[in-house]
């Protein structure tokens, strides 16, 4: 997945991405799946999302809290916002009944002020002042819905409105259904709302209705844990012998006004209940996009599922690559050690920092001849060094190792991905019904990458400066470096100098006497003998560079190489894994409607995963 593509479905649930994200999947719905019926499905999902999204953007209630009565048909939920209501005239318009004639078929507002865009054809509203309301310490709307269960798309749809513009929900079930499996339905689509279970009509108390409502909050806790689960108000049932149900709804009242605003006191503020709301929503449309890809295509779900696995584990292993085998790493780590320790011996120590710069030499010969038989980071290091002696050669080199490298991970990926891909357009193919011979051939034939690894430049000048930093860190240091070349320079000029002092000593005396006497004989001058010369000059190079060798040596002691091989693997390790997180390091797909489809098929998957 490209990094885009994750900012838009990581995207803040109360602004743009989630409209982003779903124009995303429709278009990758289209291009993938057509006018199959997983595709229609596909459509369909994604625009009761959006609706349900932009009902909770949405703010109809001018600031108040809206509290809805929701629950399956028939359970009495006007019965129980006409006890909240103690306008007589106001409870008169609500009605009920167990009949379809008599159920509501509306959303009925009732409270202080009219919610903002009143829908008249499927909305109502009931005028009751806040006095005239069960006080539950702040204003509120009451909605009585119809029944979500209703076989009537219409009435259902209106019920469903009614679950994204609640606050608060009192989910009333009657005891003899508290079994019911439209509970968890109800309950899983509250989206991140106060829930208050109200058990109506109960006959009597008992041990098994104490077990059987902690099994209904159980239930109710797994199917919406977004949600706040309240603890459920018990409602008696007034219809037997003996009970009065204007005392019985008094109490109902007060039972379920104490109840909120215990919950409201203790509830978020709107913002951050609405971003909660609009998150768990998004999280159940992606798992609900997933099942039905997973249920309706497993053949092309399994194809893309291996083709993704793939891709996650691919840019890693390429890019552990790019540090190179034990050998070239190190050839190319002494190589930068002794060419550390040549930059910082200063020209003035002649001639033992020439005798560095031939041993250097001799050294990287055969470092050099490791370094070109791999295509990894010693190569492109042992390039750049190469540069202080040649830089329009290392340019070229440089510019090789780099279309090596990206040769390299274009054949890796063809060779693990492509056999998967050609997996995924049969099973493509298959699913638009198409014929398997031209169409099939052709497809195949004009792919020639499958995706292509983003961010290995950005990798490759990471592995550059760990390089660097790395080595540095066991380099010999300037003041190291200055105490060897005194040294060295020392031994050669303590052993040269005889020598030299008496040839200078000859040759002084000789222009002293021919400038005092105006006068004198070329012969006494002297006429050194150059075999002696070259030997004085061989027995004064030797010790300086056995010398110089010894230091070369310590500066690319055994141990300093494999400390600084380790800390390159390890930090280069670490920078891989974060050029991954941050989505630098990343394969993207090449291939459009593959794209498409991996976009498709794995949204979802880190909700599942989670």
């Amino acid at each position: 997945m490209s990094k885009s593509e994750s900012e838009i479905q990581a995207g803040t649930a109360l602004g743009q991405p989630g409209l982003e994200y779903l124009t995303r999947i429709r278009r990758a719905a289209a291009n993938v799946l057509g006018n199959s019926p997983a595709g229609r499905e596909v459509l369909e999902l994604c625009d009761d999302h959006a609706e349900a999204r932009d009902r909770i953007l949405d703010d109809r209630s001018s600031g108040l809290t809206v509290v809805a009565a929701v629950g399956a048909t028939g359970q009495g939920k006007s019965w129980i916002v006409r006890q909240l209501i103690g306008n007589r005239d106001s409870r008169n318009q609500i009605k009920s009944g167990n009949n379809a004639d008599d159920a509501t078929e509306q959303l009925i507002w009732v409270g202080p002020a009219p919610p903002d865009n009143l829908d008249t054809t499927h909305e109502q509203f009931v005028h009751c002042s806040v006095s005239e309301m069960q006080p539950i310490g702040t204003s509120y709307l009451l909605v009585d819905a119809p029944g979500a269960t209703d076989d009537r798309k219409a009435i259902a749809s209106v019920a469903n409105r009614a679950l994204s513009l609640a606050s608060v929900m009192l989910l009333v079930v009657r005891r003899d259904q508290i079994r019911s499996e439209n509970i968890a339905m109800l309950a899983s689509a509250s989206e991140g709302t106060i829930v208050i279970p109200i058990v109506n009509a109960v006959r009597s108390q008992d041990d098994q209705l104490s077990a059987e409502v902690d099994t209904l909050l159980a239930r109710m806790r797994k199917a919406a844990p977004a949600s706040t689960i309240s603890l459920p108000v018990v409602v008696n049932d007034f219809e037997i012998e003996d009970r009065s149900e204007s005392r019985i709804g008094k109490q109902a009242a007060k039972d379920i006004a104490d109840r909120l605003k215990s919950e409201l006191e203790c509830a978020w503020a709107g913002d951050r209940r609405r971003s909660a709301r609009l998150a768990a929503i998004d999280s159940r449309f992606q798992v609900a996009l997933h099942a039905v890809m997973s249920d309706q295509l497993p053949g092309l779900t399994a194809a893309v599922r291996r083709l993704n696995t793939e891709a996650k584990l691919l840019p890693g292993e390429i890019a552990e690559t790019l540090v190179g085998r034990d050998g070239p790493l190190r050839a190319a780590v002494r190589s930068r050690l002794r060419l550390s320790l040549l930059t910082e011996t200063l020209a003035f120590y002649f001639p033992y920092r020439t005798f560095l710069s031939i041993l250097n030499l001799t050294h990287g010969a055969w470092d050099r001849v490791l370094l070109s038989l791999s295509g990894s980071l010693p190569s492109l290091v042992g390039a750049v060094w190469t540069s202080t002696k040649n830089l329009s050669a290392n340019r070229g080199a440089e510019q090789d190792l780099r279309e090596g490298l990206q040769n390299r991970c274009s054949a890796a990926v063809k060779d693990r991905l492509g056999p998967l891909a050609e997996r995924f357009h049969d099973e493509l193919l298959e699913l638009r019904a198409a014929k398997p011979s031209n169409t099939s051939s052709v497809a195949h034939g004009t792919r020639t990458q499958v995706a292509y690894l983003a961010g290995i430049d950005s990798l490759q000048e990471n592995s550059q400066r760990i390089f660097d930093e790395e080595v540095e860190r066991v380099a010999p240091s300037r003041f190291t470096a200055a105490i060897c070349g005194l040294l060295g320079t020392t031994i050669f000029w303590f052993l040269m100098a005889g020598p030299i002092v008496a040839l200078y000593r000859g040759y002084f005396d000789a222009s002293y006497d021919a400038l005092s006497q105006l006068g004198g004989e070329l012969n006494r001058f002297p006429r050194p003998d150059l075999a002696m010369m070259l030997t004085s000059l061989l027995l004064s190079s030797l010790p300086t560079a056995i010398f110089a060798m010894l230091v070369l040596s310590a500066s690319q002691s055994r141990s300093k190489v494999r400390r600084a091989e380790k800390r390159i693997r390890d930090v280069h390790h670490e920078t891989i894994e974060r050029l991954q997180q941050e989505g630098v390091l990343r394969l993207s797909w090449d291939e459009p409607l593959l794209a498409d489809a991996e976009f498709l098929l794995s949204a979802g998957a880190a909700e599942l995963e989670s």
